[in-house]
């Protein structure tokens, strides 16, 4: 062991041979021990590594760093502050043989160059700043590499140039070194370029590398960048990426919930347990939510059907003191997402009618339409409706030939909901050349608008009285299909048919799922006379179906009722008001003559057996007809 530890004295004794002794780290209770040993050492004495690194830390602290140009830091601060590129250009001669910086000085050339990107393309010196990238571009750093592929697709160079191909083979080559946050930001940049088949397939492979690694990812914004860029890429990573996000999700900002949300629509993925969280996280958070975040996060709310009450009330609280900012793009969105959602916040309306009263002018007719469109599906009558309807008429009178057919026919029926509609608007509507298009289409666009055009219809022939015509013809109106007719039934629908075959034994006396020429469908209609007594429905006329055999008139005192169920869904969210097409329904039926018996599923669940359910309806008839003999 001595003998060991000699060798080792002498080999440091050595290397420190050159070192003053104010320098040298050796203590020097070894040096003297070595020096003065009375016995020559066994083995010779050799420069070793050691003495070599020393020697070069010496003259390295004696003649000071190698003057090749700034240091890194410096050269970083020179080229970001050049806000040109032609500056940046004149630096080609001199690191274009230094990959690196020739790597960060195309890129800043990407960042400052907002016009003549082609001149700067076909730049001699540009040509010779990529040469000098390609002959070097496996010692270029991997955030420089990553930085240099963004610069060339920002300066539009072409997708076949030899250099451009070169980057991106060395980054697809260099996929497995590159950090996960690295992968992230790689995925983010790239998915805007992505047209080509060269750059899908180096999307592809980019996803299936994050795949590997998911487990990986250890911070927020590398979890946002691969959702947002790489989920409509691979629907597997998503799945996975599903846990990231719960565990994250109190960690996550506004905006990057905001941009999570955005890529589960694009995605059109309704993942309950991200939206809940990052919902729950929103709301808990006292921040308040800036107006372009919220418009997006309603949208993406809307497009997935995901209506939680406390995120949405909190999104309007914040967005009602800055409603007179929002630009009418962001006011159009906001509505409409709302009345998607059924949400209905009165203050938030309100203040939207009053800023499009303000602000009219600004308003393009598509984008007061369209606010229009929404207060009708909420049904809400602004409280200056008489200001805001002259507003209308004068913006939109002139301007209805600007409109689309769909668009048209929109407006036209929104206003019959808010029963603000004119003559003027009804004819426009009812057109030959504007119904043509949809009356009798098979998608579902066409019956949605055919549908909407034969309630028109029935609102100039029973609101309307001054309303000339023209009007749809009789054969249209057999092409339309009303929502529910035809289709399965809902529980509810189902549990009141097999009451009301209890409550009319005979089946002549009740007809089911009736489809009217008004574009709206009943779940039962019957006929009771003055002493309440069932009349087979065969034997009279219905001038309110599309097909009907029957010659008598109603006897005198008989009555025609119509039963109508109220889903969850026909309701405004968390409220007993129904949206503004059921209400139309409503008021269609009763305009008709019919006696409507409604059937809302809150009262309707509280019922356990059958007797029960048997006896509600029954005493919902008795109040209907008391209600129309006392009105």
């Amino acid at each position: 062991m001595a003998a060991r530890l000699i060798r080792r004295f002498s080999r440091l004794l050595a290397a420190s041979s050159s070192i003053p002794a104010s320098t040298c780290s050796i203590p020097s209770e070894c040096i003297r021990a070595c020096r003065h040993h009375p016995r020559p050492l066994a083995l010779p004495l050799h420069t070793s590594a050691l003495c070599k690194y020393t020697d070069n830390l010496l003259a390295l602290k004696q003649n000071g760093p190698r003057m090749n140009g700034p240091n890194e830091k410096d050269f970083l601060a020179m080229i970001q502050s050049m806000s040109s590129p032609e500056p940046l250009l004149q630096m080609s001669s001199e690191y274009s043989k230094n990959g690196n910086r020739a790597a960060a000085i195309i890129s800043q050339i990407a960042k400052v160059t907002e016009t003549n990107k082609a001149e700067v393309v076909n730049d001699k010196r540009f040509m010779e700043l990529l040469s000098g990238v390609n002959k070097q571009i496996q010692m270029i750093w991997n955030v420089r590499l990553i930085s240099l592929l963004r610069g060339l697709y920002v300066l539009g160079v072409d997708g076949k140039s030899h250099y451009l191909r070169s980057v991106e083979t060395e980054v697809r080559w260099r996929l497995r070194k590159f950090s996960i946050e690295l992968l992230g930001r790689l995925a983010r940049l790239i998915v805007p370029y992505a047209q080509t088949e060269e750059r899908k397939a180096l999307m592809q492979d980019l996803a299936k590398s994050v795949e590997l690694r998911w487990t990986e990812v250890k911070d927020t914004k590398t979890l946002v960048n691969v959702i947002y860029s790489l989920s409509q890429v691979s629907r597997t990573l998503l799945e996975r990426m599903e846990d990231k996000v719960l565990e994250y999700a109190e960690l996550f900002t506004p905006e990057e919930s905001r941009t999570i949300n955005m890529a589960l629509a694009a995605q059109n993925c309704r993942s309950l347990p991200i939206l809940r969280a990052l919902s729950f996280h929103l709301v808990q958070r006292n921040k308040e939510l800036g107006p372009s975040v919220i418009v997006d996060l309603a949208y993406a709310y809307a497009k997935l059907n995901f209506s939680q009450h406390q995120v949405l009330y909190k999104m309007a609280s914040d967005l009602l003191p800055k409603v007179s900012e929002l630009s009418g793009k962001e006011m159009t969105g906001c509505m409409r997402s709302f009345s998607t959602l059924r949400f209905f916040n009165l203050p938030f309306c309100e203040a939207i009618a009053q800023a499009c009263l303000e602000n009219s002018s600004s308003l393009t007719p598509t984008q007061l339409s369209s606010i229009i469109l929404s207060f009708a599906h909420l049904n809400f009558m602004p409280s200056q409706h008489e200001e805001f309807f002259s507003m209308v008429v004068q913006r939109l009178s002139t301007e209805l030939e600007s409109l689309s057919p769909p668009m048209l026919v929109d407006l036209v029926w929104a206003l019959c909901v808010l029963q603000l509609v004119t003559p003027a608007f009804l004819q426009k509507a009812l057109e030959p050349q504007i119904y043509n298009q949809f009356m009798g289409g098979v998608n579902n666009k066409s019956s949605n608008y055919s549908l909407k055009l034969t309630q028109i219809n029935a609102a100039a022939q029973l609101e309307c009285p001054e309303y000339q015509g023209p009007l749809l013809p009789h054969s249209l109106l057999t092409t339309v299909t009303p929502p529910a007719a035809g289709s399965s039934l809902s529980p509810l629908q189902s549990d009141l048919r097999n009451v009301l075959r209890d409550v009319f034994p005979d089946k002549d006396t009740c007809n089911f799922s009736v489809k009217t020429v008004y574009g709206h469908h009943i779940d039962a209609e019957f006929i009771l006379d003055s002493e309440n007594n069932p009349l087979a429905l065969i034997n009279f006329t219905d001038p309110h179906v599309l097909h009907n055999n029957g010659i008598n008139a109603l006897p005198e005192g008989a009555r025609r009722f119509a039963v109508k169920s109220w889903e969850y869904s026909n309701f405004c969210l968390r409220s007993k008001d129904l949206t503004g097409g059921f209400a139309l329904c409503r008021r269609h039926l009763r305009a008709a003559g019919f006696l409507v018996v409604e059937v809302p599923f809150y009262e309707w669940q509280e019922l356990k057996s059958e007797r029960q359910k048997s006896a509600f309806l029954k005493d919902h008839i008795k109040k209907v007809v008391a209600e129309a003999m006392s009105a």
